[in-house]
């Protein structure tokens, strides 16, 4: 195993029970939307050399998951979830059946009540998962089928996606100003509606910046035309004043900037967790707009 990362498989045939409990070196709300997205749950839910795909997706309560695990020779398993409780990053609950491609529960086959679990381990997750079965004969079933083994080869699957997805994104310039100017037109919420925006097409109207531990930084960005808006927010984790600061936005993801100088000149970067939504590329082209948008401004004032 990766790391010697935590790995516990408990059987408890009393409560008909299975317990896995599995940390990741990576923050809860990534390991959350690797659990709850199907683009990412197509990248690991099954072991190798078996992949995934699904065919709906429906993550609320209520909702379900119907998606099938292929072999290389294109036999295709196929499963259900129906999800039933949901408290985003903490906790879902569903019940779990093999099916087939029209979504058919097969009641041949073991069903079984999962709870998943996510708490923090520092800066790494712990998901634990309580499979509970109606018998005995039931959990004997999937344990005959080779569920600790192909659950250690699934989750060592996520490992690998999670270092993919975990690698912090960096867009750097250098500014042809002195370093206090710098953090000035960077944190002064006067400067700030003058520059944050990747497209000439968007704009900046307002700003707000409690720059401290604690404190809370506000950007609206908005389309010229009013087509669409959103407030960029996120709370400050970290500030030395006049060189570096880092915060995390409501999601989870942190970014961390910082200012160094060059000679005459002053070196930005800006390091950020990636979403999961969007190829990382894309994001690197949209955070590199701003801050070459930053310079252009702080060059020219």
């Amino acid at each position: 195993m990766k790391h010697n990362l935590q790995f516990d498989f408990l059987v408890d045939k009393e409560k008909n029970t299975l317990t896995i409990r599995r940390e990741f070196l990576a923050g809860r709300q990534l390991v959350w939307d690797c659990y709850t997205k199907s683009e990412l749950l197509d990248q690991w839910f099954a072991p190798k050399p078996l992949t995934t795909k699904t065919r709906s997706m429906d993550f609320r309560e209520g909702g379900h998951w119907h998606y099938a695990m292929v072999e290389p020779n294109g036999t295709e398993h196929w499963g259900y979830t129906e999800y039933r409780t949901i408290k985003a990053i903490d906790f879902y609950t569903a019940l779990d059946a093999f099916s087939n491609a029209s979504g058919k529960i097969n009641t041949d086959l073991p069903r079984a009540d999962w709870r998943v679990t996510f708490t923090d381990k520092g800066d790494n997750a712990i998901v634990e998962t309580v499979v509970t079965y109606k018998s005995l004969s039931d959990l004997e079933t999937v344990i005959q089928m080779g569920m600790e083994q192909g659950m250690l080869a699934t989750l060592e699957k996520l490992d690998e996606l999670l270092e993919v997805l975990s690698k912090k994104i960096t867009v750097t310039t250098t500014i042809d100003a002195g370093i206090e100017k710098v953090w000035n037109f960077y944190t002064n919420p006067d400067h700030i509606t003058k520059w944050n925006f990747a497209d000439p097409s968007w704009h900046c109207p307002s700003a707000s910046n409690d720059m401290r531990p604690g404190g809370k930084y506000v950007a609206r960005m908005e389309a010229k035309d009013g087509s669409f808006g959103f407030d960029f927010e996120a709370v400050y984790d970290r500030v030395v004043d006049g060189e570096s600061f880092a915060y995390t936005m409501p999601d989870g993801r942190r970014v961390d900037v910082r200012f160094s100088k060059n000679g005459q000149q002053t070196e930005a970067v800006v390091s950020f967790d990636p979403e999961s939504e969007n190829p990382a590329d894309m994001q690197k082209g949209g955070w590199q707009a701003i801050l070459n948008s930053f310079k252009q401004y702080a060059e020219a004032n």
